[in-house]
C-alpha cells in the first residue's frame, strides 16, 4: 500500500544547491533533438534496435546513441549501475564534447530498470553503531531534562511524578516518526512551564528566578538555536536590541547548517567528531538526536534503492554531494515557495525518460505513437478515477483526490475531450468500462491491473498505488504498467518500489503543463516531481508533445489549475553549467574548505 511520506529533520545538505526560475511569460523554444542521448545496452540487441529506431524517428544524431556494456536483467547492483552504466555515460559524453548540451537521456530496452542501495561498508558499520549511542544517550538525556521542565513552578502539593525510570516511547520502535513525536512533546513540556511560571505570583522575583532556570533547560535541549527561541518570545516586550541579537544568532545558526553539510560531504572519524560538536553546540540534545538518527539512516542505505532513471538525474553528482541514502528534493519542481527563488544549481540536473516495454517493438510502438497522435491529434475520452476524499492536508490522500477531480473539471472547461470521473469507491475495473482512452489518471489498486482500458495511440495515463513498476518484463507481473504498456498506451510513470504518495506527480500540475503545449512530456514530468534519486520511472518518448499548437495555453492558466502566475521557462531553454567544469570546482572548493579545517577528505 501507498504510505504517505514522513518529513525528515535535516541540515541542508541540498537545498541551499537547487534552483527555482520563473521567468516573464514568453515564446518558448522547443525541447530539441540535439538536447538528447540515448543509451542501449551493447549486449542486447533488442536494446541496440529500440536505440537507432528512436534517432531514426526522431532525428537525434547518430552519434548521440551510447551502447554501455551492462546487465541485461531489470536490476542492477548499485557498483554494477556506477560502474557499467554512469562512468561509460559520463565518459562518452565528454570525449564527443557533448557534456554541456545534453538535457535528456534516454534509456531503452535492456538498460536496467532497478539499482540496488549501495552495501554497507565496515566503517559505515562501525560509524551507524556509534550514531545509535548518541541517539540512546540523546534519548536518555532528553528524558531527565522533559522530567525537570515539568517540575518547574509547581507547588509541592501538585508535583508531578518522576518518571524517569520510564520512557515515553520504546526504544526498539526509534524512527523519524517517533522521535519528532517524542520531541515534540519536550516542547510541549515547555510551553507548559512557561504558562506555569507565567500565572505565578510575582513575589520576590519568582517568575523570574523560574523563567532563568528554565532558559537554562531549554539552551541545553536546543542549544544556540533555544536561545533564538527564547528571544522570540522576549521580541513582542522589547525594543531593537533583541531583533539584532535574534539576526545574529539565526546568522550563525545558517553558518553551523552549512559547516555540518560540508562535513557530511566527506565523513571521516576526525569529522564525525567535529561535526557532533557543533550540532551539540548549537541545536543542542535535540539537534544530536536528529542528527544521530539522520547519520544512522543515511549511512544504512535504508531507503537508498532507486529506479535507475531516477539515479542518472544525478549523472554529474557525486557521492559527496548526492549521498544515495533516500530522495532528493527536485532542483526543477515548479511549485517551490517563493524564498526558494534566485538560488543557483551548482551541477546541472539531467532529465531521463524511458522507452521500454514488456518487448522491443512495443517499446518501439511509443515512438510511433507518439508521432501519430502529434500528427493527427490526441482522440478520446478523458477518464478519472477519484474515491469522494477531500482533506485540506496537503499531499495527503484527499489531497490527491480532490486533485483529480480539479483536473476532471479543468479537462472539460479547457478541451474539448469528452470527460468521464468515476468518484466513489469503484473502479473502471471491468472490460468495457473505459473505451477510447486518450487521459487517464486514478487510483487505487494495488499491482493488480484491472483490463478495463482500450488505450488509443498517444494515450496518456498513470494510476498512484506503490509498487506498479516493479518490473516491465516480467510475463507474471500484475502491476499498472507492464500491462498498461502491453496493451498500447503510449505514456505511463509509477514506482520501482514503495514511493511514498507525494513521488507521484499531482494530477493537475503533470497534465496541467502538458496541456499548454509549452513543455515536451519529459519536461512535465520533471517540473511536476518532487523527488529525483528515488524510485519513481517515466515511460514514453521524451519529445512527445501532444497539444502543442492547439491554444489551450492561456485556457489552462485562466483555469487555475497550474496555480502559477506565469509558465515556468522549459528547462531545456534554462542556463546550463558545463558539469564537468562545474564538477571540478565544486570539488576543489569542497576539498579547500576541509583543509581549511584541518579534517582533509576521503577517497
Amino acid at each position: 500500500m501507498i504510505r504517505i511520506s514522513q518529513g525528515h529533520w535535516g541540515i541542508g545538505v541540498m537545498t541551499c544547491l537547487f534552483a527555482f526560475v520563473f521567468m516573464p511569460e514568453l515564446m518558448f523554444a522547443e525541447l530539441s533533438p540535439t538536447q538528447i542521448v540515448i543509451v542501449s545496452n551493447e549486449n542486447s540487441n533488442e536494446s541496440q534496435s529500440v536505440a537507432a529506431h528512436y534517432a531514426r524517428k526522431r532525428g537525434v544524431p547518430v552519434s548521440h546513441i551510447i551502447s554501455v556494456d551492462t546487465s541485461t536483467q531489470e536490476t542492477i547492483s548499485r557498483e554494477g549501475y556506477e560502474q557499467s552504466i554512469v562512468q561509460p555515460i559520463r565518459k562518452a559524453l565528454e570525449m564527443k564534447n557533448l557534456a554541456s548540451t545534453i538535457r535528456v537521456i534516454v534509456t531503452t530496452y535492456g538498460i536496467p530498470l532497478r539499482v540496488k542501495a549501495p552495501r554497507i561498508s565496515p566503517q559505515e558499520k562501525t560509524w551507524v553503531d556509534d550514531a545509535k549511542a548518541w541517539r540512546t544517550s540523546s534519548i536518555e538525556f532528553l528524558e531527565e531534562l522533559k522530567n525537570d521542565i515539568e517540575q518547574i513552578a509547581i507547588s509541592e502539593s501538585h508535583v508531578i511524578p518522576n518518571h524517569s525510570q520510564s520512557s515515553d516511547f520504546s526504544h526498539s520502535k526509534l524512527d523519524t516518526r517517533t522521535i519528532e513525536l517524542f520531541v515534540q512533546k519536550v516542547s510541549q513540556s515547555i510551553a507548559q512551564a512557561t504558562r506555569r511560571i507565567d500565572q505565578l505570583e510575582d513575589s520576590n522575583n519568582t517568575r523570574g528566578s523560574h523563567h532563568r532556570v528554565l532558559e537554562k533547560v531549554i539552551q541545553r535541549i536546543n542549544g544556540l538555536a533555544g536561545k533564538s527561541q527564547i528571544l522570540r518570545g522576549l521580541s513582542e516586550k522589547t525594543v531593537t536590541p533583541v531583533d539584532r541579537s535574534l539576526t545574529a544568532i539565526r546568522t550563525q545558526l545558517r553558518s553551523a547548517e552549512h559547516l555540518i553539510a560540508l562535513l557530511q560531504t566527506n565523513p571521516s572519524e576526525k569529522g564525525r567528531e567535529r561535526a557532533y560538536q557543533v550540532v551539540q553546540e548549537y541545536f543542542g540534545v535535540v539537534g544530536v538526536l536528529r542528527f544521530a538518527n539522520q547519520e544512522i539512516e543515511r549511512l544504512s542505505y535504508i531507503r537508498a534503492d532507486a529506479s535507475v532513471d531516477s539515479e542518472l538525474s544525478l549523472l554529474w553528482w557525486d557521492r559527496a554531494l548526492a549521498h544515495p541514502s533516500e530522495k532528493l528534493p527536485n532542483p526543477l519542481y515548479a511549485w517551490y515557495p517563493e524564498h526558494s527563488q534566485g538560488q543557483a544549481p551548482q551541477i546541472p540536473l539531467m532529465m531521463v525518460s524511458r522507452l521500454d516495454a514488456p518487448t522491443a517493438e512495443l517499446a518501439k510502438q511509443l515512438v510511433d505513437h507518439a508521432m501519430l497522435a502529434e500528427q493527427n491529434g490526441l482522440k478520446g475520452n478523458a477518464y478519472f478515477d477519484a474515491r469522494g476524499m477531500d482533506s485540506d492536508r496537503l499531499l495527503s490522500y484527499g489531497h490527491y483526490d480532490r486533485d483529480i477531480r480539479m483536473l476532471s473539471e479543468a479537462v472539460e472547461k479547457v478541451s474539448s475531450y469528452s470527460v468521464v470521473l468515476e468518484n466513489t469507491e469503484a473502479r473502471f475495473s471491468q472490460s468495457g468500462d473505459a473505451p477510447d482512452v486518450a487521459v487517464y489518471v486514478g487510483w487505487y489498486r494495488l499491482r493488480h491491473y484491472e483490463d478495463a482500458f482500450a488505450f488509443n495511440p498517444g494515450s496518456i495515463g498513470y494510476h498512484i498505488a506503490s509498487g506498479e513498476a516493479v518490473s516491465l518484463h516480467d510475463p507474471i507481473e500484475r502491476g499498472w504498467c507492464k500491462n498498461a504498456l502491453e496493451r498500447g498506451i503510449t505514456v505511463t510513470l509509477g514506482p520501482i518500489g514503495e514511493p511514498y504518495l507525494d513521488a507521484f506527480p499531482l494530477p493537475t500540475e503533470f497534465f496541467g503543463l502538458l496541456l499548454t503545449g509549452k513543455y515536451s512530456l519529459v519536461e512535465a514530468f520533471y517540473l511536476s516531481s518532487r523527488h529525483v534519486s528515488w524510485r519513481m520511472v517515466l515511460i514514453g518518448d521524451p519529445l512527445y508533445n501532444p497539444w502543442r499548437g492547439k491554444g489551450l495555453a492561456q485556457k489552462v492558466k485562466a483555469s487555475g489549475m497550474l496555480r502559477l502566475q506565469t509558465f515556468p521557462v522549459p528547462p531545456s531553454e534554462r542556463y546550463f553549467l558545463d558539469p564537468v567544469h562545474a564538477r571540478t570546482a565544486l570539488q576543489e572548493e569542497r576539498e579547500q574548505a576541509l583543509s581549511r579545517l584541518s579534517l582533509g577528505t576521503t577517497h
